[in-house]
C-alpha cells in the first residue's frame, strides 16, 4: 500500500511510458497508473477524472503539451503537474511558470532514476497547500509551531506529513524529505523499529516509547514517541498519527544519575571497607591503651599526686570516649551496608522495647513517655528500633529539670506516614535546626551532656534509607519536636 494517488502519465512514446510505469511501480509498488499516447486516450482519461497527479511530455504529434495542461488545469484546478521532457525551453519554461507547474524532470537516465523522489515530493507540497486552505487550517498551523514533533503515516509506516520540528529533529532541512522515508527505518534499532510495527498491529497505538532515531548525519538522538490509528470518517481510510518529543537532555541526566549511583555505590563500599578498618585495626589498639591504662592506675595510683592522678583519669576517659565515637561511627557506616530486610513493623511495640532498653535514663529523668497512636508500617524493625531509641534518648538527655515528658504521636497521608517525637526540654537554637544532623555535630560540651554527637546523623541516614525525610521544629527552653517520615510500600517493595 502507498499515499499517492492515481498517476496520469501522458507521453507519446510507448517506451517511455512503459520505462517510467516500471520505474514507478518498482518503487511504490501496487501504485495506480493510467499510461497514455494518443488525443483518445487522453481524452477518455480526462473525461473519466481518476487521476490524482499528471506526469506529462512537453510535445505532441497532435497536440502541445502546455494545451494539454490546460485542459487539467480546467478540470482538476489543484491536480499536480510534472512535466518530463527532453528540454525545457525559454517560451516553454515562461509559459510553464504560469500554468503553475510543479516540478520539471529532464528524460534522461538520471531523471528516470529521480522520477519517485520527485513524484513524492510533488504530491507532499501540493498536499500541504491544500491543507492550508482546508477549514482545519488553524489546526494545522498549530501543529506547524508545536515545538515537538507531529508526523502522519500509513499503517506501513510510510510519512505523509510532518511538521518542521519532526524534520529539525532528524537533521533535515524540510518536512518535504521526511515525506521520503518510513517511520520504522529511521529507528537506530531494528529490535525497536519491530517493537512498534508489533504494538501497532496489535493494539493500534503506542505510548511514550524511549527510542533512539537516526539523524541524517548518522548521528542519533533519543525520542519518546507516541501514535496511534485514526480512520477518517468519511472516506474510512485509516493511517496513523505521531508524536515525536526529543529526550537527548532527559537520558543525558539518566546516564549522569547512573554514573552517579555507580559512584555512591563504590563510595559506600569504600566506606564499608573503612567501617572494617575502624573495627580491626583502630578498636585493637584502642583497647590496648584502655587495658594499660587501667593496669598502669592499679599499680601506681596509690603513689601518685593528685594532679597526677587525674592526668590518669583523664587519660584513660579520653581513651573511653575515642572508643565510643569509633563504635558511633561503624553504627553509622553500616546503616546501608548492614540493614536488615523491610518487613511489618508495630512501632508501638518498638516504643515499648526501648522504653525497657532506656529505663535507667527514664527513671533518673521521672520521664512520662505517652504513646499517643504510633502505626504499623513496613520497615527495617531493627533500625526502625535504634531511630526511636536515639530520639528518645535525646529527648531524655536534654529533658531540663524532672519531670520529664516525651509524647509520640502519628499522621497518615495518602502516601506516607510521618511520626512526631515531643518533648518538654531545653529546646534547639532554631539556627541550629539542620547542622545537628550532621556527625559530630554538636551545641554543648562533653562536660555539659556527654555523647557522640552521631546518634542524630545516624537518625537520618536510617531515615534517608527507608526513603523519608526527618527535621526538627524548636525554640530553645520550649522544647523540640522531631519529625520523621516512613512512605507507605507493601512488603514485596522492599527498601527503595
Amino acid at each position: 500500500m502507498n499515499n499517492l494517488p492515481r498517476v496520469l502519465i501522458i507521453d507519446e512514446n510507448p517506451n517511455d511510458r512503459a520505462l517510467a510505469s516500471l520505474v514507478l511501480t518498482g518503487e511504490f509498488g501496487n501504485l495506480e497508473i493510467d499510461a497514455v499516447g494518443t488525443a483518445a486516450e487522453f481524452a477518455g482519461a480526462l473525461a473519466a477524472g481518476r487521476f490524482g497527479i499528471v506526469i506529462t511530455e512537453a510535445v505532441f504529434s497532435w497536440s502541445t503539451g502546455l494545451e494539454l495542461i490546460r485542459l487539467v488545469r480546467d478540470i482538476r484546478p489543484d491536480c499536480p503537474v510534472i512535466l518530463f521532457t527532453e528540454e525545457v525551453g525559454e517560451d516553454l519554461w515562461g509559459e510553464t511558470l504560469r500554468l503553475e507547474v510543479d516540478s520539471y524532470v529532464s528524460k534522461s537516465s538520471g531523471g528516470f532514476v529521480r522520477l519517485p523522489e520527485v513524484l513524492r515530493s510533488v504530491f507532499f507540497r501540493t498536499r500541504r497547500q491544500a491543507v492550508a486552505t482546508s477549514r482545519d487550517a488553524p489546526y494545522r498551523r498549530l501543529v506547524e509551531g508545536l515545538p515537538v514533533g507531529v508526523f502522519v503515516a500509513t499503517l506501513e509506516g510510510e510519512i505523509l506529513e510532518a511538521n518542521p520540528a519532526f524534520a529539525s529533529m532528524l537533521g533535515l532541512f524540510d518536512p518535504e524529505e521526511a515525506a521520503w522515508k518510513t517511520f520504522p527505518s529511521l529507528f537506530a534499532e531494528p529490535d525497536a523499529a519491530d517493537e512498534w510495527r508489533d504494538r501497532m498491529a496489535a493494539t493500534r497505538s503506542v505510548r511514550n516509547l524511549d527510542i533512539e532515531l537516526k539523524r541524517a548525519d548518522d548521528s542519533l538522538v533519543w525520542t519518546r514517541v507516541s501514535s496511534w490509528v485514526v480512520e477518517d470518517a468519511g472516506s474510512g481510510m485509516r493511517h496513523i498519527q505521531g508524536i515525536v518529543e526529543e529526550t537527548s537532555d532527559y537520558h543525558a541526566a539518566q546516564k549522569n544519575l547512573a554514573k552517579r549511583t555507580e559512584a555512591l555505590a563504590r563510595s559506600n563500599d569504600e566506606l564499608e571497607h573503612f567501617a572494617y578498618v575502624v573495627s580491626h585495626d583502630l578498636q585493637q589498639p584502642l583497647s590496648v591503651v584502655s587495658s594499660y591504662l587501667e593496669m598502669l592506675g592499679d599499680s601506681v595510683r596509690d603513689r601518685l599526686e593528685e594532679e597526677e592522678e587525674s592526668y590518669l583519669d583523664r587519660a584513660a576517659s579520653s581513651a573511653l570516649r575515642v572508643q565510643e565515637m569509633v563504635d558511633a561511627v561503624l553504627g553509622f557506616a553500616r546503616v546501608d551496608s548492614r540493614g536488615g530486610d523491610f518487613g511489618q513493623v508495630d512501632l508501638g511495640a518498638v516504643l515499648e522495647q526501648v522504653k525497657t532498653e532506656l529505663w535507667k535514663e527514664i527513671t533518673v529523668a521521672k520521664a512520662e513517655i505517652i504513646n499517643e497512636g504510633l502505626p504499623s508500617i513496613i520497615a527495617d524493625e531493627a533500625q526502625m528500633e535504634l531511630l526511636l531509641q536515639n530520639l528518645v534518648s535525646n529527648a531524655l538527655k536534654f529533658s531540663g529539670s524532672p519531670p520529664a515528658e516525651i509524647r509520640l504521636s502519628s499522621e497518615e497521608s495518602d502516601d506516607e506516614w510521618t511520626i512526631l517525637v515531643q518533648d518538654n526540654g531545653i529546646g534547639i537554637d532554631p539556627a541550629a535546626s539542620d547542622r545537628i544532623f550532621l556527625m559530630f555535630q554538636r551545641l554543648h560540651t562533653e562536660k555539659e551532656f556527654p555523647g557522640t554527637g552521631i546518634g542524630l546523623a545516624i537518625c537520618k541516614r536510617i531515615v534517608d534509607r527507608h526513603g523519608g525525610k526527618i527535621w526538627v521544629e524548636s525554640e530553645q527552653l520550649l522544647g523540640a519536636k522531631f519529625f520523621f517520615s516512613i512512605p507507605k510500600r507493601t512488603s514485596a517493595e522492599g527498601e527503595d
